[in-house]
């Protein structure tokens, strides 16, 4: 059974959820009606019985979800979906495309599935976003029929991304554990590759690795599948240049060559030296070694921490964690970013949307970089960066005696543990543990086990959260542990006051109101063209903003979108704001009120600021309705304090 977005989300609230909240709860929540939530729910509670929790509603109180019966995880559980449904339908025309190489014709599919062509064509609209993703291969269409077509390193790029919607799908609420995604992968890439790998790969883990967080080697044991499953089928990688002597490649060589030797002997293949090139660059750009350390990267990393305490006015160049997490991270995220290696961070939503003002600051900081260090920032690299710089906030809130069970890896974990010290006491112990070493540990001493994922432990008290921490998740720990709500942070819904950092970039020339464009591109295009002809920003700047936004949406669920550029092709500082006559279709959100954040190098040091002032207008719908009702004059003097208009 699947669920569209907007009711994974429903049923991921209900999961959090301790204790009853209204259906208006959940439509504020959400931003929907209440009637959509009555009808949601109909479809969200025959998913969760499945899971083995049962909604409870009581008239007058709310709804709630109870754990109804334990589902024990069997070992050959079926995991096909019907192929009648949409996401089996489409994960049967990947199947004909991707692993039996067909080329399909439209009348073939509507036949197949007794469904329109213009269902069909919808379905390749999924799969070409899906497929084509971080890579180029193509979906090409003619006479023939319709296949895909690329080089081999660049197929394999897009088995990755299958893999990815496989396992991280997002109406996968209820993580997959190791046994199930092993499962699903197997009904692919067959049992002798897929146990094969993971053994050669967690044995190499053991013997010659230290820690790695588990996502890393998830990538790694991903691509190295589909690599051996490549190979079986007869294709190799072509194409790569020959690494330099002192190259990173070198470096993890043996280790490659090690594994896919074990993998020969077992499954009788051969392997050439390009395949072990192609191994070994996924070493690296998952960290599965510390890389040989460079005097650049030194430079790089303190010129990063720099600029970021500078810009957002923070101290990070005492913090000497800080500065080791980055040496660690930065060296084999440029190498991923220049190899063109995707590496999927599975909370980048959450933490576009618990640290939105933090994520767009770095993003902006950084991109002044991208020339210099030959790469293109994208959404999930900036997340992972977030997440180091956030933790080290709240560092020096260390707290004691709770276990944190989070397979994300040491950052993710260490933020959830100093998030937490802000609502709990001081305890004695800490212990922090992936899911594996949960069986292992003795949980007597332990007061409260927080978890990121479901846990079947039920002699013992555990909360599920998200990794990131949201008010929720805040709420139901502090239930949980009953003890007095100290520090959770109120969140005011009042009018918009004053916004003094935002007010002298706004000028009367570049506010809109009342527009009627029609697609993103045509909107920022034309503000582009504006701001260029006013000398504000140059020819390049829409083309760092076209290219930001391809790369991670900046749309809001509130019906905001903050786009903005490289400050290096921006001259003046301006915050173009436009407000759509009618919604308009950004990324994930429609949107109608889109302010452009053009900032100046000289200025970088106020984007803090500017970013908190907007998103004190666009964190919620109520402000965000509020701020549309002004007129033009009200947004440039009376509400923000601009003095552009008094007078």
């Amino acid at each position: 059974m699947e669920l569209i977005q907007r009711q994974s989300l429903l049923a991921s609230l209900l999961i959090k959820q301790n204790g009853f909240q209204t259906v208006k709860y959940y439509a504020n929540q959400l931003n929907i009606s209440e009637r959509t939530i009555h009808s949601d729910l109909k479809v969200v509670e025959r998913y969760l019985l499945q899971e083995g929790y049962q909604v409870e509603k009581r008239p007058g109180i709310g709804i709630s979800i109870k754990r109804s019966v334990e589902i024990p995880q069997k070992k050959n559980e079926v995991l096909e979906k019907n192929i009648y449904s949409t996401a089996g339908r489409r994960e049967k025309i990947i199947q004909l495309l991707l692993f039996e190489n067909q080329t399909v014709t439209f009348e073939l599919l509507s036949e197949m599935f007794l469904i329109s062509k213009s269902s069909i064509n919808n379905d390749f609209k999924f799969i070409k976003q899906l497929l084509t993703t971080g890579n180029t291969v193509k979906i090409v269409s003619d006479s023939k029929g319709t296949r895909l077509s690329g080089p081999e390193k660049e197929l394999q790029k897009a088995y990755l991304e299958f893999n990815r919607y496989l396992t991280e799908g997002e109406n996968n609420l209820f993580e997959p554990n190791d046994e199930k995604k092993e499962a699903l992968l197997t009904q692919y890439y067959g049992e002798d590759i897929v146990r094969v790998c993971t053994r050669v790969l967690y044995g190499y883990i053991k013997s010659d690795v230290t820690v790695i967080a588990e996502h890393y080697v998830s990538n790694v044991l991903n691509m190295m599948i589909i690599l051996v499953y490549r190979v079986k089928a007869g294709h190799h990688i072509e194409g790569l240049e020959e690494p330099e002597p002192e190259n990173e490649h070198v470096f993890f060589e043996k280790s490659a060559q090690e594994m896919l030797n074990k993998i020969s002997l077992r499954l009788n293949l051969e392997f050439t030296r390009n395949d072990i090139e192609y191994l070994s660059t996924y070493l690296i750009s998952n960290r599965f070694e510390p890389l040989p350390t460079k005097k650049k990267y030194h430079r790089i990393v303190s010129t990063i921490i720099e600029k970021v305490s500078k810009s957002l006015k923070i101290d990070f160049i005492k913090d000497q964690k800080l500065k080791e997490q980055l040496m660690l991270h930065i060296p084999p995220m440029i190498y991923r970013l220049r190899e063109g290696v995707q590496t999927n961070n599975p909370f980048i939503y959450q933490i576009k949307n618990e640290f939105t003002v933090m994520f767009n600051s770095i993003w902006v900081i950084l991109s002044e970089y991208e020339e210099e260090l030959e790469v293109t920032f994208n959404e999930d690299e900036i997340g992972f960066l977030t997440i180091y710089f956030q933790s080290a906030i709240e560092r020096a809130k260390l707290s004691k005696k709770i276990l944190i069970v989070c397979p994300t890896g040491i950052a993710t974990s260490e933020l959830l543990l100093n998030r937490i010290k802000n609502i709990l006491p001081s305890f004695d112990m800490i212990e922090v543990a992936s899911i594996k070493e949960v069986d292992a540990l003795d949980l007597a001493q332990i007061d409260l086990i927080i978890s990121t994922v479901q846990l079947n432990r039920l002699d013992k008290k555990v909360v599920v959260v998200s990794p990131l921490l949201s008010d929720q998740d805040i709420k139901n720990i502090t239930a949980a542990y009953n003890e007095q709500f100290i520090f959770l942070k109120e969140y005011e819904d009042g009018a918009i006051k004053e916004l003094n950092n935002l007010s002298p970039y706004l000028l009367e020339e570049f506010v809109f109101w009342n527009e009627n464009f029609k697609t993103k591109n045509e909107l920022l295009k034309e503000i582009g063209k504006r701001l260029k002809e006013a000398d504000i920003v140059t020819e390049k700047f829409v083309e760092s903003t076209m290219n930001r936004e391809r790369l991670g949406g900046t749309d809001l669920p509130t019906g905001a979108a903050i786009p903005h550029g490289n400050p290096k092709y921006v001259n003046k500082t301006v915050i173009a704001v436009v407000k759509n006559k009618k919604y308009i279709k950004w990324n994930e959100h429609s949107v109608k009120l889109v302010m452009i954040v053009c900032i100046a190098e000289k200025d970088i040091q106020e984007i803090k600021g500017i970013l908190s002032d907007i998103y004190q207008i666009v964190e919620s719908k109520e402000r965000l309705n509020q701020f549309e009702e002004f007129t033009k004059k009200e947004v440039l003097s009376q509400k923000i304090g601009c003095e552009t208009l008094e007078g």
